[in-house]
């Protein structure tokens, strides 16, 4: 298939960059990369599959004898002595289980160091600072951060509202009905009800009619290109709750609801760096164009690696859980 996100995206950074030595804004670059893949999928979206067709939920068991206190770097649970979960998506389970009791960390906000390599040689290090009622303070450096703190410099923009609501989508999804949790995920950024397109069930391949035919002969692609946009927008937008929510068991036990129930998506387990991992991948029907991978710590659903064939980047992700007052005052 022939895509042209990563050349556009491409001319986004260096139009933002410039010359300059110091990091681009970030921000800035992604919320264009989310706009110009949903953009990408709208013109091959049709009334299709509605959202009304059942859906899957993946089922909540919790494994061990109980919860324990968090360590204020959000520790995993303890092993479990048995487990009778033999599903498919087992270590999704077991994930969202222990996230949907174990009880909020420490602190008040959480730390998010992106480093990140894009595909041109271009590497950027930023740092992101979620606080707990969602503001979002976004430095350069890890020392900018105290004073963007102190001088309560919260970032807004027209992704604010968009980003609240993929967490409080995510939180809903934790223990709420997934269908309703797909619906919030899905139109968490669009801003007027009254142009949100109709939602497919998780996995549904839209109808081809004969204006999409066409356009698909015209582009080279046939109806088998044809991927679910509410997949698509529910991956795009759960990667902003999980960042965004990082800290917080809720957030990744909806997240990681959210995605284990699209069928698109396959679930691998591993290590990586000593740790265990879940890495979940999300084909081209998913993405729009290559693969793009999440990879969780498998014990305690934290971030740890992002990699988007979609817009030709690596995120290498470092969680930590810290207070406001300490940032402010370079403690931390």
């Amino acid at each position: 298939m022939s895509y042209d996100t990563e050349a556009r995206l491409s001319t986004a950074l260096q139009g933002i960059a410039g010359d300059r030595p110091y990091a681009p804004d970030l921000d800035q670059i992604e919320s264009r990369g989310r706009k110009l893949r949903h953009r990408r999928l709208a013109w091959r979206a049709t009334a299709g599959t509605t959202f009304a067709a059942a859906i899957a939920a993946v089922a909540v068991v919790t494994t061990g004898t109980g919860t324990q206190a968090p360590a204020p770097n959000l520790a995993a649970p303890k092993p479990a002595a048995t487990s009778s979960v033999t599903t498919e998506n087992a270590p999704l389970v077991k994930l969202v289980g222990y996230l949907t009791t174990a009880p909020q960390p420490e602190g008040d906000a959480t730390l998010v160091l992106r480093d990140q390599v894009y595909t041109d040689g271009l590497k950027v290090a930023v740092w992101d600072l979620f606080a707990d009622n969602g503001d979002l303070y976004f430095a350069k450096t890890r020392g900018a951060l105290p004073a963007q703190v102190k001088g309560k410099h919260a970032r807004g923009g027209e992704d604010e509202a968009g980003r609240k609501k993929a967490v409080a989508a995510a939180e809903y999804a934790a223990k709420g009905d997934l269908n309703e949790a797909r619906r919030r995920m899905a139109l968490a950024y669009v801003t007027d009800p009254k142009t949100a397109p109709t939602l497919e069930a998780p996995g549904a391949k839209p109808s081809i009619d004969a204006d999409i035919a066409a356009k698909l002969k015209a582009t080279g692609q046939d109806a088998s290109t044809v991927g679910n946009r509410t997949d698509n927008w529910v991956w795009e937008n759960s990667m902003d709750a999980l960042k965004a929510g990082a800290g917080s068991p809720t957030v990744r036990a909806g997240v990681v609801r959210l995605l284990g129930q699209m069928p698109e998506v396959t679930v691998t387990q591993g290590t990586l760096d000593g740790q265990p991992v879940i890495t979940l991948a999300a084909g081209a029907l998913i993405s729009g164009g290559g693969t793009d991978s999440l990879t969780i710590n498998a014990d305690t659903g934290l971030l740890i690696k992002y990699v988007s064939d979609s817009v030709g980047v690596t995120v290498n992700y470092t969680v930590t859980r810290v207070t406001l007052a300490d940032v402010a005052e370079g403690r931390f």
